[in-house]
C-alpha cells in the first residue's frame, strides 16, 4: 500500500508563463501478515532502511515550466499549455538490484520498492483543454513523457513513462453542490536496468479508468478522484519478477487547491 502527499505551489511570472515547485512525500508499505519470512518478504516500510534501500519519506522533486500557448480568455473556447521540467531524486532509494542472486544461487535479503528511483528525469507535456456552456463544460487531454536522464548512482536506469489522459467535467449538480467528472488513462513503461541488465516487470501498459467529484469550498476548491488499474500487459514493478503474481489495485486521490491572491512585487 502507499500514501502519498504531494505539495505543489504553482508562480505566474508572466500572464504567458508560470513555474510550478512540487514535492512527493509518503510511505509504501508492504503486509505480509506471516510468522515466516522470506528474502523478499516481510513486514516492512519505504521509510525505514534495509540492506539494499536508503529508507526515507522524500520521493522526487520537479519544477516545471509552463507557457500558456492558447488562450480563450475567462469564457468558453480553448486551452493549450506546454510545457517542460526536470524531476529530482532524492536520496530514498534502493542501493543494490533485487534481482540479483548469491553465489549459492539464492537471493539476499532484499527490498523491491522505495521513494524515489534516484535518477533525473527530464519531462515533456502538453494539455489541451476546452470550456462550454452545455455539459460537458470542461473536457480535454494531457499528453506527458518522463525520460529518465542517465543511472542512479547505483547502478539503476529507469523506465520511460509514457501518459496520456482524457477527462470531462459536468456542470454543477444541486443536488451534490458539485460537480461530477470521468477519466481515462493509458500509461506505457519501457524496461529498466540494473548495471545493464534488464528489470524484471519493468515492462507494462495500463488502462487507468476513473470516475470523481468537485466542489467549491469558499476558500478552496476539492477534488476526490476514484481509479482502478487495470494491467494490459506486464505486471506491477514492485513484484519479485519471477514469481506467479496477481496484481489487483485501487487508487484514491484528495486534491485541494487554492488561490493565494498574492501578487510578486
Amino acid at each position: 500500500s502507499a500514501t502519498v502527499f504531494t505539495p505543489n505551489i504553482t508562480i505566474g511570472i508572466t500572464d504567458w508563463w508560470n513555474i510550478t515547485f512540487s514535492q512527493v512525500m509518503g510511505r509504501r508499505y508492504m503486509t505480509w501478515g506471516v510468522d515466516r519470512i522470506t528474502p523478499h518478504h516481510r513486514d516492512e516500510g519505504s521509510d525505514s532502511d534495509f540492506d539494499n534501500a536508503v529508507g526515507g519519506i522524500l520521493g522526487d522533486s520537479r519544477i516545471m515550466l509552463r507557457f500558456l500557448a492558447l488562450n480563450a480568455g475567462e469564457g468558453p473556447g480553448l486551452r493549450l499549455f506546454l510545457g517542460g521540467g526536470i524531476g529530482i531524486p532524492s536520496k530514498n532509494q534502493l542501493t543494490k538490484s533485487p534481482f540479483l542472486k548469491n553465489e549459492d544461487g539464492n537471493y539476499d535479503k532484499h527490498r523491491h520498492f522505495s521513494m524515489s528511483e534516484g535518477i533525473y528525469k527530464a519531462i515533456f507535456e502538453t494539455q489541451f483543454f476546452v470550456k462550454r456552456m452545455k455539459n460537458p463544460v470542461f473536457a480535454g487531454g494531457t499528453f506527458s513523457i518522463e525520460q529518465p536522464l542517465g543511472e542512479s548512482e547505483y547502478g539503476y536506469k529507469g523506465s520511460r513513462l509514457v501518459d496520456f489522459s482524457l477527462t470531462a467535467f459536468s456542470k454543477k449538480i444541486k443536488i451534490i453542490n458539485g460537480s461530477i467528472g470521468g477519466n481515462i488513462m493509458v500509461r506505457n513503461t519501457s524496461e529498466a536496468y540494473w548495471n545493464g541488465i534488464e528489470a524484471p516487470n519493468s515492462i507494462s501498459t495500463l488502462v487507468i479508468p476513473g470516475i470523481g467529484g468537485l466542489w467549491s469550498l469558499g476558500f478552496a476548491t476539492l477534488s476526490v478522484n476514484v481509479q482502478k488499474p487495470i494491467f494490459i500487459d506486464g505486471a506491477f514493478s514492485g513484484g519479485d519478477g519471477d514469481s506467479n503474481e496477481k496484481t489487483d489495485t485501487w487508487q484514491i486521490s484528495i486534491g485541494m487547491r487554492r488561490i493565494l491572491d498574492y501578487y510578486i512585487p
